[in-house]
């Protein structure tokens, strides 16, 4: 009994502690013209409606230095077929500078986007 007490108290003691990141900053401005500004390592996230069910997806080009990653997509009424999601990206630059980001909403059998978001961001 007391072994086992001991074992508790000493692995409550040693069992890790979240250590909360530092938010992603909303990244605004879609085709403003406006440079969003981050420092080097810092992230920042864009959330895009998309229906993947339509064919519909997001395809991103961006220039080098910058990093754009799919984090997740979550449907805005689970349980129910064909309804829309939320694509939720982060975004992290690596060197000093500034970068077009281009988010084009297309099928891509169909090569042509219905939609087109440019984000410019800045990093110092």
């Amino acid at each position: 009994m007391r072994t086992g007490l001991f074992m508790a108290i000493a692995m409550s003691m040693i069992a890790p502690v979240a250590i909360a990141a530092p938010a992603d900053i909303p990244l605004a401005g879609a085709n403003s013209g406006k440079a969003t500004t981050l420092r080097r390592g810092q992230s920042a996230r864009v959330e895009l409606q998309t229906n993947a069910s339509t064919g519909y997806t997001w395809k991103v080009d961006t220039d080098r230095g910058i990093s754009v990653t799919l984090v997740a997509t979550v449907a805005t009424r689970p349980g129910m077929v064909g309804a829309p999601s939320v694509a939720a990206y982060r975004i992290v630059g690596a060197r000093r500078g500034m970068y077009r980001i281009v988010f084009r909403y297309m099928r891509p059998w169909e090569g042509k986007a219905v939609r087109t978001l440019t984000y410019i961001v800045r990093i110092v």
